[in-house]
């Protein structure tokens, strides 16, 4: 069976001259990969729809309540690499506060935006303008905030060395008040829960339930504010592949969790070539493997191909938080994972990959530019955050 690991092999010089039979997506490579777009709509794949998992029991008592619950965690990450969660905590409440306080942000002026413009951190956090209509690049506006040892509402009980920069920027309480503290207040949430799913991953392994806490002390992790601003009606008519929102791609981390409001647009690529629709479903979130995860599973869980369409010209919300290990640790394959006398391959460290894989997509930040001409070997974490 072909996994996407080995179809990631596949680059654009090999690709074939008719562009629409396939889909170029970026994983962090430095050039983008293809995958073949099966047309025949009577054709059936690996997965026709996106499962959903009830993680009610995520606190029960019984071993074997949540044992269940890993193994339709696993039955989906082998198959569609993507699974919707309902019974989780985060409540109505809640996601209706984190919602009001990303469209305050993007609502606000752009000059008070620009305050807090990603090239302005080492960490290339921030907010991400708008590109020109006609630039080919996603039509979307981002902030991003992620783990960071100084910022006082993460509570690090490490000793933070001198040379440590902020990597989180914040625009003025004058000028969009309470964005910071309603971010946090969700970040409070989401954080615990996050945790909670490494260690049902861990019981999906056959492993100990906290056979991975000690790679998640204080992990790498970066919540995503995004904004797709509503489109034209010919735009929504002639509505291409090209026309995405948010371009076909897999995810660098180790697996990530998605907050959608209620407009549609979320695709993902089953083994066939089929775009499968994972619309927004009332009291649900969206979990996906990342490639860390598939890496570590010896490709037996899959970080699949996904994208943002604009099929309603409505604006659109949603925040994404990528999870992943201390940046420290590293990508080991489980040993429950190998096949008998398969040789284990050599692990990674999680934050220097990271960085070798950012770069290339943020080629125009100033510690992209920076780095540009370092070896490979040399490039490690530390370049975020110094």
């Amino acid at each position: 069976m072909a996994t996407i690991t080995e179809q990631k092999q596949q680059t654009s010089e090999s690709a074939p001259a008719t562009k629409d039979s396939v889909v170029y997506y970026y994983g962090g490579n430095t050039e983008a990969s293809y995958r073949t777009i099966n047309k025949d709509a009577a054709a059936k794949g690996n997965f026709t729809s996106i499962p959903t998992v009830d993680i009610s029991n995520i606190d029960s008592t019984d071993l074997s309540d949540r044992k269940a619950i890993a193994a339709q965690i696993y039955e989906a990450c082998t198959t569609s690499g993507f699974f919707y969660i309902s019974g989780h905590n985060i409540t109505d409440a809640q996601q209706k506060a984190v919602f009001e306080a990303m469209k305050r942000f993007f609502a606000a002026p752009l000059e008070a935006k620009e305050e807090t413009h990603a090239f302005k951190t080492v960490s290339m956090r921030g907010y991400e303008p708008l590109p020109p209509p006609d630039s080919g690049r996603d039509m979307k506006e981002a902030f991003s905030f992620g783990d960071c040892m100084i910022d006082a509402e993460q509570h690090y009980q490490g000793k933070v060395p001198s040379n440590i920069k902020a990597q989180n920027i914040w625009p003025s309480e004058t000028e969009i008040p309470e964005f910071r503290q309603d971010m946090y207040a969700y970040h409070d949430q989401i954080i615990p829960l996050a945790m909670k799913l490494v260690r049902l991953f861990a019981l999906a392994f056959g492993l100990e339930e906290n056979a991975f806490d000690k790679d998640f002390q204080f992990p790498m992790w970066s919540i995503r504010a995004l904004h797709y601003p509503a489109t034209t009606e010919d735009c929504v008519m002639n509505c291409g592949p090209e026309d995405a929102r948010l371009g076909a791609h897999s995810d660098f981390t180790w697996f990530t969790l998605l907050l959608q409001d209620q407009v549609a647009g979320l695709e993902v690529l089953n083994r066939e070539g089929h775009w499968i629709e994972a619309p927004p479903k009332p009291a649900t979130m969206v979990v996906n493997v990342g490639q860390y995860l598939e890496r570590q599973s010896n490709s037996k869980f899959v970080a699949t191909v996904h994208r943002v369409r604009n099929k309603t010209g409505a604006e659109r919300y949603s925040l994404p938080i990528f999870f992943s290990q201390d940046p420290g640790a590293n990508i080991d394959v489980i040993e429950t994972c190998l096949e008998d006398g398969e040789t284990k391959p050599e692990p990674y460290n999680v934050g220097d990959l990271y960085v070798k894989r950012i770069l290339p997509v943020r080629r125009m930040h100033p510690t992209s530019t920076k780095y540009r001409d370092l070896p490979q070997a040399e490039l490690n974490y530390d370049m975020l955050r110094t």
